[in-house]
């Protein structure tokens, strides 16, 4: 079945979107027991070496449950929702430009230092956080942009398409919030959320879902994993390769709770990329057929 030919009611619809949803729940529940029996009875010397299988594990056991229920269920290919491994030349460069860019400003406001680690664990740590950056981007872009995006825009059309799914996934991170949960905090959280995720789904509209979890991967890999904290020097935590702690406590440069990637130089950064993606969309027609 072909893109153009997705037709169901509302109902089904959202049915469909409900069960997306916990499909997407599932392969993280399905894996971790897995690997929850796996270590009960398997050692390993280091922290790394349980984080790197657990998320490549999630990861292919996300995409195999989506791939049973669009193929055996919906009667469809992966492709029919824009999931597939194209990458645009533009997003590559976003996806670089972005993340660097946002490091480098908290490195020239903040004070950097380098955790002093032997190589096995650096290259260790690098592969773990390389691996959960991937199986966050490619599943959450897999959920959001493919099949939320779609099922949404084919029912509703292009502009609720882009909306809806973003402001869902700014409001779903609210679940990472542990303390300070404040209404500034909330709001800030939902504002970059749902700014990222527009972000992404211009992406997405404009290419597949292999940009923007190309973008998303980056992001992850250098903004939110153990290759780099950005806090400040009440907040800090773990062993991270490099500590960049800043020397203000003000909830837009710090993003609050949720941390750097809800701070107003992320913020800046997401809608500048939104506008370059925009202005380098009236020369590139939509991919997605709605």
């Amino acid at each position: 079945m072909s893109e153009e030919k997705i037709s169901l009611s509302a109902g089904k619809t959202i049915t469909h979107i409900a069960a997306y949803l916990l499909l997407f729940l599932a392969g993280d529940l399905v894996s971790s027991l897995l690997f929850d029996l796996l270590f009960s009875v398997v050692k390993l010397p280091s922290g790394w070496m349980y984080q790197l299988p657990r998320a490549l594990g999630t990861l292919a056991v996300t995409w195999l449950l989506f791939w049973l229920y669009t193929s055996k269920v919906l009667r469809m290919k992966m492709s029919d929702f824009g999931i597939t491994h194209k990458v645009r030349v533009w997003a590559v460069l976003l996806s670089l430009l972005l993340p660097v860019l946002t490091a480098a400003v908290f490195c020239a406001a903040g004070k950097v230092s380098i955790t002093e680690s032997s190589l096995g664990n650096v290259f260790g740590s690098a592969a773990a956080s390389l691996a959960f950056a991937l199986k966050a981007g490619i599943t959450e872009e897999m959920l959001f942009r493919g099949f939320i995006m779609t099922l949404v825009g084919h029912k509703w059309g292009k502009k609720l398409a882009i909306i809806a799914p973003s402001v869902f996934f700014g409001c779903v991170h609210l679940i990472n919030f542990e303390k300070n949960f404040t209404f500034a905090g909330v709001v800030l959280l939902i504002v970059s959320g749902s700014l990222a995720g527009i972000m992404f789904s211009l992406a997405a509209d404009r290419g597949s879902v292999g940009s923007n979890a190309l973008m998303h991967t980056i992001w992850n890999f250098i903004m939110a994993t153990n290759i780099m904290h950005i806090t400040t020097e009440q907040e800090a935590y773990g062993a991270p390769l490099v500590s960049v702690i800043i020397p203000s406590e003000s909830i837009l440069l710090t993003g609050g709770d949720f941390g750097a990637e809800a701070s107003i130089i992320a913020v800046v950064g997401y809608a500048a990329v939104c506008i370059l993606i925009m202005l380098a969309g009236k020369k590139t027609a939509s991919s997605r057929n709605y």
